[in-house]
């Protein structure tokens, strides 16, 4: 997208905090139900927008034996941190 048609496109989103309506938002069916969401006006969808975000968080998981074992687990893959697939903006238009 050109200068121009970002700037005409950009009267297409409406005002608020959600997508509800806007042309550039869709729901990509190949993705997990909280992953989902794609806005064609950033270019990116939850998965892109969430991998912007990389922190490792440090987590323990009880083993049989009642010891624990610890991992570090990508802090989006417990809790995303995009909202597109509920429709909540993340291009801060009007």
């Amino acid at each position: 997208m050109n200068k121009l048609q970002r700037m005409l496109a950009w009267f297409l989103i409406p005002r608020g905090f959600y997508c509800k309506g806007c042309p550039f938002w869709f729901k990509d069916g190949s993705r997990r139900e909280q992953e989902n969401g794609h806005c064609s006006y950033l270019g990116k969808g939850d998965w892109d927008i969430n991998d912007e975000y990389p922190q490792l968080v440090e987590v323990k998981k009880r083993k049989a034996d009642g010891s624990y074992k610890t991992e570090f687990v990508n802090k989006s893959e417990l809790l995303p941190m995009s909202l597109l697939w509920d429709g909540c903006k993340e291009c801060e238009k009007r």
